[in-house]
């Protein structure tokens, strides 16, 4: 059978498409599986239970709190005497909620939905508040520096996946800053699916992607939880039982995962004692917090500066509250 120059130059086109076809896939399918590589972190090792104390947390792409350049602010009128400070711990889209995130018929206090986080902070954003970086907040307590009258500091607690996943892009969006305590051996390598029905924590890339908006400061390595000791009714903290030594391990710990940053500590469960603060101070934090509900001033011990804790059933007139 002969073949015309037409007829080979068609079956060639066929050949170089097919082959091409399978080249462009080949490409598609290295890329894509280049992105999931790359996006979860699959090839970093993944530890069992907590971060190794020895692991410092790859932190080099974000600035610590304690570097960040503290504004000077155009105060028109009367400066802030005092400051709100506010405290979030989980924040969930609505349409996640399901029947585990209640605790006897009620929604989790520690859970705020997030349709409520976003219309609070579109009514800070509104009603033209600045937001703080501690370093800034810092400066007011210790040295007075004036500050607009509509001024507050978000802090958030524990170090949440979803405080990336639900509340990062909200305060992205207005331009906020934000303060997280994280329980540094809580840190994930890897980056995992979202799954919101279950108690989740950073993994170290979304603590990188998410630093434009928050810096990172110390709630303890491994030290937020409470023991039964005997003679006492209730549990207390690991912060109140634990001997002064074991306490200052576990707070150098979490300062070396975070890079050396000690600018503020939360306290768990908001509970202390004078040897928690020396303990503090000869760690060198320069602040810490409570959660004793009032404004805060120059006025407050710089190792017991009050937060508005922020809960499920806080109302929006609550809210409007708690910042003027």
């Amino acid at each position: 059978m002969e073949w015309s120059e037409e007829s080979v130059m068609k079956e060639l086109i066929s050949k170089f498409s097919v082959a091409s076809g399978f080249l462009i896939l080949l490409c598609g399918l290295g890329w894509g599986l280049g992105f999931v590589i790359n996006e979860y972190e699959i090839l970093a090792k993944e530890h069992e239970g907590l971060l190794p104390a020895s692991q410092q947390i790859s932190l080099e792409s974000c600035e610590n709190g304690s570097e960040r350049k503290v504004r000077t602010f155009a105060v028109d009128g009367q400066a802030a005497r005092d400051i709100p400070v506010l405290t979030y711990h989980r924040i969930i889209d609505d349409k996640d909620i399901e029947e585990r995130h209640y605790i006897k018929g009620e929604l989790n206090p520690m859970i705020v939905k997030k349709s409520d986080f976003k219309k609070q902070m579109n009514y800070l954003k509104k009603e033209g508040y600045v937001t703080l970086t501690l370093n800034e907040l810092y400066s007011f307590l210790s040295n007075k520096m004036p500050i607009p009258e509509k001024s507050v500091v978000l802090t958030f607690d524990d170090g949440y996946k979803d405080n990336y996943v639900e509340a990062y892009p909200i305060l992205k969006e207005y331009d906020f800053r934000a303060v997280n305590f994280l329980i540094t051996g809580t840190t994930t390598n890897r980056v995992h699916t979202y799954t919101p029905e279950y108690v989740q924590y950073f993994s170290a890339k979304e603590l990188r992607k998410g630093c434009d908006v928050f810096e990172y400061q110390s709630h303890t390595y491994s030290y937020h939880k409470k023991e039964k000791i005997s003679g006492r009714a209730n549990k207390t903290p690991y912060l109140l039982s634990k001997s002064k030594n074991e306490v200052a391990k576990d707070l150098k710990t979490s300062v070396f995962q975070l890079g050396g940053e000690k600018l503020g500590f939360a306290y768990p469960y908001g509970e202390y004692s004078p040897e928690s603060i020396e303990i503090l101070k000869g760690a060198g934090f320069k602040m810490a917090f409570t959660t004793e509900e009032r404004l805060a001033s120059s006025k407050d011990h710089l190792f017991e500066i009050p937060r508005f804790q922020i809960f499920s059933k806080t109302t929006f007139k609550e809210f409007k509250q708690y910042v003027k």
